[in-house]
């Protein structure tokens, strides 16, 4: 494809016959999507184009006050429902949702204006009231904005659930080079985990966990990424068409999510160990993507690690009682009551119940290890790339203490139905506390870290 990516993100037609032949993937239903300065302008346009005969604009955002949320008020004849507290913490939890669909109950479109968890909650309320959603992203901050899923709470543990594909996607670089600074560089640490997660992917096939994978899947994810590392001192500056290309990347990685039905071409250990950082502490600021940066430079180098010791290493596979136990004791730290522990239990049961469909992980390294080397990059790029930006490079800069983030590394793959490079370096005997604070160590040296 000659196209640019930026193009390419705006043209959703040409994205959705390029993958409407295979049949094992999910069809694109992301309706649009306007990318490029002063597009804000042209949202009473969209909002009419896909609005219902009947019905009121409903615009959905949390209670903080931003420049674009008064811009879209403006132009739009809507009525306001504000989500969250006054704390302008929004959760995408239940009782959030019903909330929210209760109040747009007369709803003949759904303008979402803000971060990634409104964005989630939009998808949620006009998936339940069934009416047509236009996302208008404040920030570069995620690369969830384009996809038909949302990131919830159920019993306190991040679930990924499938939702709505927006109808159509705003994305005005006026107003991401307006967002705080922040929340671009969060999008550039979430885009990070593309050189991390489509791995993880690759590896629960190989380990006969996850038959899923899809190369061309993994393409598209990746097809923006390396543009938007390089304009990483633009996104830092500011710089409108850094921001372009940070944007253009981050969606081509959510509509690579959507097509594949599930988040793991933008989603593995990284992922699981920020969700456990977030079920730890609700009430935190950090942002996701701060968070998912860092972690994917650990991920990078767990995956260093694992690549050395598997070619010579015997696999340990604990009964499924041990490992409930494990699990549950694991998540008793932050949920005494154990609710946590159950729905963690509940997804990740299932993992244990194929691992005697495992092959022989130590004679077929070779030939993965040939494989999945394309798809990752050294941790000292990942962390140059994070320095660049001006992006946090410590947990401990997002308000995470030392022993959160070992409690979180150390068990982060107890939490769901997800083979990552971190199961298997539990399986080969290499990820235990002393490997998390060994892990710690490498990265350190290389300035991230705790």
């Amino acid at each position: 494809m000659t196209a640019s990516a930026p193009a390419v993100a705006r043209d959703i037609g040409a994205l959705r016959d390029r993958f409407a032949a295979d049949e094992a993937l999910r069809p694109i239903g992301l309706g649009g999507v306007l990318l490029g300065a002063g597009v804000l302008e042209e949202l009473p346009a969209v909002v009419e184009e896909v609005r219902g005969a009947d019905g009121d604009v409903v615009v959905l955002a949390d209670r903080r006050p931003m420049t674009v949320k008064a811009d879209v008020l403006g132009l739009l004849d809507g009525r306001r429902v504000d989500i969250g507290d006054d704390g302008f913490h929004p959760h995408a939890d239940a009782a959030t949702i019903d909330a929210a669909v209760a109040t747009a109950d007369r709803a003949g479109v759904v303008v979402s204006v803000g971060s990634g968890t409104v964005t989630d909650i939009g998808k949620a309320v006009c998936a339940r009231l069934d009416v047509p959603h236009v996302v208008v992203q404040s920030a570069a901050s995620v690369n969830g904005f384009a996809d038909g899923e949302s990131v919830l709470l159920v019993d306190g543990v991040k679930r990924t659930t499938a939702t709505r594909w927006p109808d159509r996607l705003v994305i005005d670089t006026g107003v991401l080079a307006d967002a705080p600074l922040a929340l671009n560089q969060a999008g550039l640490g979430d885009l990070l985990a593309t050189y991390t997660a489509p791995a993880d992917w690759l590896l629960a096939r190989f380990v006969a966990q996850d038959g899923s994978y899809a190369q061309a899947v993994v393409d598209l994810a990746r097809e923006h990424v390396d543009a938007a590392v390089a304009a990483a001192p633009g996104i830092r500056a500011g710089e409108p068409a850094a921001l372009e290309d940070l944007a253009a990347a981050l969606t081509l990685s959510g509509v690579s999510m959507g097509v594949a039905g599930r988040t793991a071409p933008g989603s593995g250990m990284e992922h699981t160990v920020s969700h456990l950082l977030e079920m730890a502490d609700p009430a935190s600021t950090a942002l996701h993507g701060a968070k998912v940066g860092i972690l994917s430079v650990l991920a990078a180098l767990l995956w260093e690690r694992v690549r050395e010791a598997a070619p010579g290493a015997t696999l340990r596979l604990p009964d499924a009682a041990s490992m409930e136990r494990r699990v549950r004791d694991a998540f008793a730290t932050v949920d005494p009551g154990g609710a946590m522990g159950q729905e963690c239990w509940r997804d990740y049961a299932r993992k244990p119940a194929r691992w005697a469909a495992m092959p022989d992980v130590p004679s077929g390294w070779a030939a993965f290890d040939a494989e999945v080397g394309p798809l990752l990059a050294p941790a000292e790029r990942l962390a140059g790339a994070l320095a660049a930006a001006g992006a946090p490079l410590r947990l401990s800069e997002l308000g995470i203490d030392a022993p959160t983030a070992h409690w979180a590394l150390l068990h982060c793959h107890l939490m769901r139905d997800r083979f990552t490079v971190a199961d298997l370096a539990f399986l080969l005997g290499v990820w235990e506390a002393d490997d998390v604070e060994s892990l710690l160590d490498d990265a350190a040296r290389i300035g991230v870290g705790l």
